[in-house]
């Protein structure tokens, strides 16, 4: 199964350019004709009150994307309910559940943060407001769920792939048409300084739709290492440096994973690319420690959403090669103001 998920997102991501693919691209291009039609009867569905969206009683704050795949909504998440903490709002954290290592590594960020799981946010937004008093409900991978109203809507776009092959899914990875990011209040464009990050055709594409000021820039800053059993100690982030590295992870798009390393000096020896949300197994770790030793890898380093599910792994304690879990800080170098600004006139009442 995994085989087939990896080959069939190969084809939707024009990864896969053998002309004998043709025939199933275009299968893909008939079923996009089908679901474009349901997100637009959708849509015009709430646009004309034929459905009614819920509003609920704490502010709801939705932080999405347009894509499938990773653009780094948990760690917006948890950088939000942060700020929202730092000014003493009462914040909850709705997610839907489906990745049991996101909902993992918000609770392992948000300690004192209620994180309730559940496809119904509406029941989830009435827990967060009588049963633990919130004011504020983040709504996790939100940009699509109509169904509750929100105070304010954040996107993210990966600057590594923000649009796919500009086509919708499944021949695409769009959820919808680019035209959706005119709902959008913040624009919060990712990992930016990846070196094959084309910026330049990002913001032709947001300042056709009128969302180029409402624009934000975010990288992920290294702090460091954490022993994946003793995450309690920092270690510096050279401590990689001119050591042989075993990269392990299973996200959507593991090329800045892999800059990052290189940047910090690492000498990657080998790499294991998972399907986002892979679920690892025993034998996946024994045979990569196996690799490791033979080669005389150093560190096998993992980023912190693998960590939550290698940690259940009985081998992945009695492997030769240490694992390391890479530490960052999810940072917005341009126009946090406009952040700043939108999440203060939330309470303030000025629209801003």
């Amino acid at each position: 199964m995994p085989d087939m998920r990896k080959f069939v997102y190969s084809l939707m991501t024009d990864k896969t350019r053998n002309p004998l693919t043709a025939p199933l691209k275009f299968i893909l291009w008939l079923c996009s004709l089908i679901y474009a039609s349901a997100v637009w009867a959708l849509a015009k569905g709430y646009e004309k009150n034929f459905f009614t969206s819920y509003k609920a009683d704490p502010k709801v704050i939705s932080i999405g994307n347009i894509t499938v795949g990773g653009t780094g909504k948990t760690q917006a998440a948890i950088m939000v309910a942060k700020a929202l903490e730092a000014r003493r709002r009462r914040v909850a954290v709705l997610i839907r559940g489906y990745g049991a290592d996101e909902c993992r590594m918000l609770q392992e960020e948000l300690s004192d943060v209620p994180i309730l799981v559940g496809p119904d946010r509406v029941k989830s937004s009435k827990r967060a407001f009588y049963d633990f008093g919130s004011d504020t409900a983040i709504l996790d991978d939100g940009f699509q769920h109509h169904k509750i109203g929100r105070d304010l809507d954040i996107v993210l776009l990966d600057a590594t792939n923000p649009f796919g092959n500009g086509q919708l899914l499944p021949r695409g990875i769009l959820r919808e048409p680019l035209k959706a990011l005119k709902r959008a209040d913040v624009i919060i464009i990712t990992k930016v300084d990846f070196k094959g990050a084309a910026l330049g055709g990002i913001y032709a594409e947001l300042a056709k739709l009128g969302k180029d000021k409402d624009a934000l820039e975010a990288v992920y800053e290294p702090l460091g290492f954490r022993n994946i059993y003793d995450e309690t100690r920092l270690l510096g982030p050279d401590m990689i440096s001119g050591k042989k590295i075993c990269l392990v992870s299973s996200i959507a798009n593991p090329a800045y994973f892999r800059q990052n390393i290189i940047n910090l000096g690492g000498q990657i020896e080998l790499e294991f690319a998972f399907m986002d949300h892979y679920e690892y197994k025993e034998r996946d770790f024994k045979k990569i420690d196996r690799e490791c030793s033979f080669l005389g890898v150093d560190f096998t380093v993992v980023t912190k959403k693998d960590a939550v599910k290698i940690k259940r792994l009985a081998s992945a304690g009695s492997l030769c090669v240490p694992i390391l879990v890479f530490d960052v800080d999810f940072k917005i170098i341009k126009n946090k103001q406009v952040l700043d600004d939108r999440l203060s006139g939330l309470y303030t009442g000025k629209v801003l």
